[in-house]
């Protein structure tokens, strides 16, 4: 049985900014935080209020800035795992005459690619971790507001007297 479902997100109000490293771009940018009011639903139909939240995009790609798009290596070495077994499960299986270019492209087929995504791990470095790469931005240093132009007032936070944005 399909069910759909997911979050409405209605009333969006920007509400702060910060140098922020996106994972999406590989590289610096500005990102934006937009407060929400979160509604799921179920067939289109909203039930369940979830309430006010705050949720971070990219400037230039207006991604979640610290969601990685790439495939984890963790993952990668499963599927390395995976491509073993598969071929060693071909390999144990007695090829027929009627399928015999089939049978040896699966033996062989998960075999290769198994071989290339060893290469690949072990020939591509690691990538710096988000927190190293955050430690290397230096924060913001803004004065004036860019969401209306008013100058930001300092406090504990600097903030917008004007559209209440606020300086992380």
């Amino acid at each position: 049985m399909l069910i759909l479902h997911g979050v409405y997100r209605w009333w969006p109000k920007r509400v702060g900014f910060r140098n922020d490293y996106c994972l999406s771009c590989e590289g610096p940018r500005r990102a934006i935080a937009t407060r929400t009011f979160d509604v799921g639903h179920i067939f289109w139909v909203p039930l369940i209020p979830v309430g006010f939240w705050k949720h971070w995009a990219c400037s230039a790609c207006r991604r979640d800035p610290h969601r990685n798009p790439k495939t984890r290596r963790s993952f990668k070495w499963i599927g390395l795992i995976c491509l073993l077994l598969l071929s060693g499960m071909f390999w144990t299986v007695p090829i027929d005459e009627s399928v015999r270019v089939l049978g040896w492209v699966l033996r062989i087929g998960p075999l290769a690619g198994a071989a290339a995504l060893l290469y690949q791990l072990l020939h591509t470095p690691k990538d710096p971790s988000l927190k190293e790469r955050l430690a290397a931005l230096p924060p913001a240093s803004d004065t004036v507001c860019p969401f209306c132009g008013n100058p930001l007032l300092a406090g504990e936070r600097w903030s917008c007297p004007a559209c209440g944005g606020v300086r992380y």
